[in-house]
């Protein structure tokens, strides 16, 4: 079983209700806690909020004690889901202010402990900030660690973080990253907004939340508020987990690859941009113009259907449910060894199943974006377990990465990746 990512989420909740402040933040740790057994969750910190400029712990013990009913539901689908009571014990208070002049000598938190508690724990995975608003805490335990360990320290214990922050937001802005240039940070500006934005968006309609997560799904489903409300585009009904990208981000579903952020993944995709920090990269889907929200739009029908399926995990056996596909996928050449130009690679998924025992459908395709070649590659059997494509004569020094999309027939329909990056040489 894959190792899974160490997440610590700093969220600025403060709604559990539709109409009211920003109940986006009620509808991403929803979700979450629906992958707690993906993720090995470690801390959620309720941070500062500009509605009433405090912080809101006890939506979060709203919506846990509404996991905690659907729990034993859960565990029968995966044991690894941990109990409420295991969650509830993660729970911090972060900054109630925020902006620079909340971090400095005296303006510890519950939340800027703990990242650093969490972040010295012997081992070797990295530890992923999942910033779904302000970022003061974070900034604090970076602070209280550059003045108490010197600068090897510190650099010790940044080597030990990952950050996906969603947007610049608050005062504190974009400080923790212009400062820290070797520190791993991915910051989704406007990919995030192809959560909900653009795309096949009735998929992210009242209607369908209702049918498929709100109505006889247990105290979760209806844990799950209808947002209502706006952003700078206009007027949001239904869906719109603005912060949820980050945490789809570090699913291992075998489409993304978190230490690579530029390969896309269900959370965007992202490009270097100075340092080790990562901003949105654009995806073309169906020929329309490319844009960072398509990065994440592109997958929202496979990520909604696991989404819905997982809802079900709720209140159903697990013989009454569906579960994902596992995808196996290899690439062989008649050489053996190396790749070069003209070269033909056998694509070869055979070794693919459904733990539900439902039948598969296997979709391969380039995705072109995500390589360095720029041409056109053609797949051979693409709708096959086994296919084949030959490398372009022009593609000497270049990543070609080939994506098996495994998908099951079963209610809902899930989808599995699998990705094989075909290094040529040149």
């Amino acid at each position: 079983m894959e190792s899974r990512p160490r997440v610590i989420v700093l969220t600025d909740i403060s709604s559990v209700v539709g109409g009211y402040a920003e109940p986006d933040d009620t509808q991403s740790l929803v979700r979450l806690l629906l992958y707690t057994n993906e993720l090995e969750l470690e801390g959620l910190v309720a941070t500062y909020t500009n509605h009433g400029h405090t912080i809101h712990p006890q939506c979060i013990r709203m919506i846990l004690q509404a996991y905690g009913k659907v729990h034993p539901r859960l565990v029968e689908h995966d044991p690894r889901y941990p109990s409420r009571e295991t969650l509830l014990g993660m729970l911090r208070c972060g900054s109630p202010r925020d902006g620079p002049e909340q971090v400095g000598d005296g303006k510890d938190t519950e939340g800027s402990e703990w990242i650093i508690a969490c972040a010295d724990r012997e081992d070797e995975r990295p530890l992923w900030i999942l910033v779904w608003g302000g970022i003061t805490d974070l900034a604090q335990a970076l602070w209280k660690v550059r003045h108490t360990r010197g600068e090897a320290g510190y650099e010790s214990f940044k080597s030990k973080l990952r950050v996906y922050a969603i947007s610049d937001q608050y005062a504190m802005g974009s400080m923790v990253r212009d400062q820290n240039p070797d520190l791993f940070y991915i910051v989704s500006g406007d990919s995030c907004r192809g959560m909900y934005r653009e795309g096949d968006t009735s998929l992210a309609a009242g209607a369908w939340l209702d049918t498929h997560v709100r109505a006889f799904h247990g105290t979760l489903g209806a844990a799950y508020p209808m947002y209502d409300g706006g952003d700078p585009w206009g007027r949001v009904v239904g869906m719109k987990e603005g912060d949820t990208p980050s945490l789809l981000y570090l699913v291992a579903n075998g489409l993304g690859e978190p230490e690579h952020p530029e390969w896309g993944s269900w959370g965007g995709r992202f490009r270097r941009a100075a340092g080790r920090c990562y901003v949105d990269a654009e995806d073309t889907v169906d020929g329309q113009a490319r844009s960072a929200r398509a990065a994440v739009y592109r997958w929202r029908d496979a990520y909604q259907r696991d989404f819905q399926a997982r809802m079900d995990w709720c209140v159903r056996s697990r013989g009454e449910c569906n579960h994902a596909p596992v995808a196996v996928a290899a690439a062989e050449t008649a050489a053996g060894a190396g790749l070069h130009p003209g070269d033909t690679v056998r694509l070869n998924a055979a070794g693919s199943y459904d733990p539900d025992g439902d039948e598969l459908s296997f979709h391969w395709e380039v995705y072109r974006e995500a390589g360095t070649y720029e041409g056109e590659v053609e797949i051979r059997g693409g709708a096959a377990p086994v296919a084949e494509l030959q490398l372009p004569p022009d593609s000497g020094g270049c990543t070609i990465h080939v994506l098996l999309s495994l998908t099951d027939k079963g209610e809902p329909p899930l989808t599995s990746y699998r990705r094989i990056v075909l290094q040529v040489n040149g």
